[in-house]
């Protein structure tokens, strides 16, 4: 009986039932669809940063990110690159020596970062070759070496392919060191002060002009099956790297950890703004519905519906509600949001501000499962607490006084 009284009540003012139904709808959408964009902003930024800027695991000598010191070099690289090869989570792996040169062009100098790479295996860590927008890779043959450089580096020094560059840096013996480079390729990438910063060499190249030695290198970078396995893999790594320190893309930038578990908390105050504005909504809603029905209340007081009931009837009319709206604003949200996973949101309007901080202008959106089931069991808990104040409100009526009002 109380659950077709609280049907029945739901749709005596058919308005004002839509109205609260279309509120918790687009309220719920709002939420749903937030959270799957900023999902899938910080994938495209973590992917971005591993296969592209970092990988997902890296070797390097203690203290090496600190000083970069040239001398601070894996002194086994090809023996200990040959062995991470084999582990059965290990995509791929690859060599790198690093200096930070001083550049001299024509138009400017400058500072930044030389990476030298052996092509064919960075290319099967790194995607660098797939960024490439003008120019080649380093398979460029010529009788200067080539470069590789970002567009917001070329733009600064005012450069393009066929220039010459000249680096010059300290080699492993103290010595300053110069050498002219051909820039065979311009790339961009979708982190702006990375492009602005980074370079890439061939290996035997940037070793030669170090004088160092070929089973020498200052870095080991290595790319996973999956992304998600660089903490589980990480101990097997540093079992064949003893002497060396192993880092996942995590501790290598501790910013993007930081980013994704602080962008995961913005993420639930924001549902939690909507789920407090829900919260006042079904109140109101409620207390109306309650103060409309006074005299009905105190009639079926009257003739013996005791006061568990009258409460289970109320909290029913706001549960069923919220459950229609939640249902609607979920299923809406969702459809959206699988629209977004392969159609993507074009944001190249803001591309400049979002390249800063190394954000794609183009966003896929992404939906967890798990937030997806958080979000309903929220609403739920939501429109069952709301209701809790206006049936406390109904039990206190008197039914002598409560019959009598008009």
């Amino acid at each position: 009986m109380v659950w077709s009284i609280a049907w029945r009540n739901i749709w005596r003012n058919k308005l004002r039932s839509i109205i609260m139904i279309a509120a918790i709808t687009i309220g719920l959408f709002a939420g749903v669809f937030v959270m799957a964009f900023m999902q899938g902003l910080i994938e495209a930024r973590i992917e971005s940063a591993t296969r592209t800027e970092l990988a997902h695991l890296q070797i390097h000598v203690p203290e090496f990110l600190a000083n970069n010191d040239i001398d601070l070099s894996i002194s086994n690289s090809r023996e200990l690159t040959e062995k991470i090869g084999t582990l059965d989570s290990v995509a791929a792996v690859s060599r790198r020596l690093i200096a930070e040169p001083f550049i001299m062009a024509a138009h400017g100098t400058g500072g930044g970062k030389l990476i030298g790479v052996e092509p064919e295996r960075e290319k099967r860590v790194t995607d660098i070759w797939e960024h490439i927008i003008e120019g080649t890779y380093l398979e460029h043959e010529s009788r200067m070496p080539p470069v590789v450089i970002g567009e917001q580096l070329a733009k600064r020094l005012r450069l393009k392919t066929g220039t010459r560059i000249n680096m010059q840096m300290i080699d492993s013996n103290g010595n300053i060191s110069l050498k002219g480079y051909r820039v065979s390729g311009i790339y961009r990438t979708n982190n702006s002060s990375y492009d602005e910063s980074t370079m890439f060499v061939n290996f035997t190249d940037l070793q030669a002009q170090l004088g160092l030695n070929d089973n020498t290198a200052h870095e080991i970078a290595i790319r996973l099956e999956y992304s998600d396995q660089a903490d589980a893999v990480k101990p097997a790594i540093q079992d064949l790297a003893t002497n060396y320190n192993v880092q996942t893309w995590k501790e290598l930038s501790p910013e993007m950890s930081m980013l994704t578990n602080s962008m995961d908390q913005y993420m639930y105050i924001f549902i939690l703004i909507i789920l407090l504005a829900l919260c006042f909504g079904i109140i109101n809603t409620m207390l109306m519905a309650v103060m409309e029905r006074t005299k009905e209340i105190g009639m079926l007081m009257a003739v013996g519906m005791n006061k568990r009931r009258i409460f289970s009837m109320i909290i029913l009319e706001s549960a069923v509600l919220t459950i229609m709206g939640g249902i609607l604003g979920i299923a809406v949200g969702t459809g959206v949001t699988k629209f977004f996973e392969t159609h993507p949101i074009n944001l190249s309007m803001f591309s400049e501000g979002l390249e800063g901080y190394g954000f794609a202008s183009q966003v896929y959106t992404s939906l967890r499962t798990e937030a997806l089931l958080i979000i309903t069991l929220l609403v739920i808990i939501t429109g069952v607490l709301s209701a809790v104040y206006p049936a406390r409100k109904a039990l206190k009526l008197n039914p002598a006084e409560a019959t009598r009002t008009e």
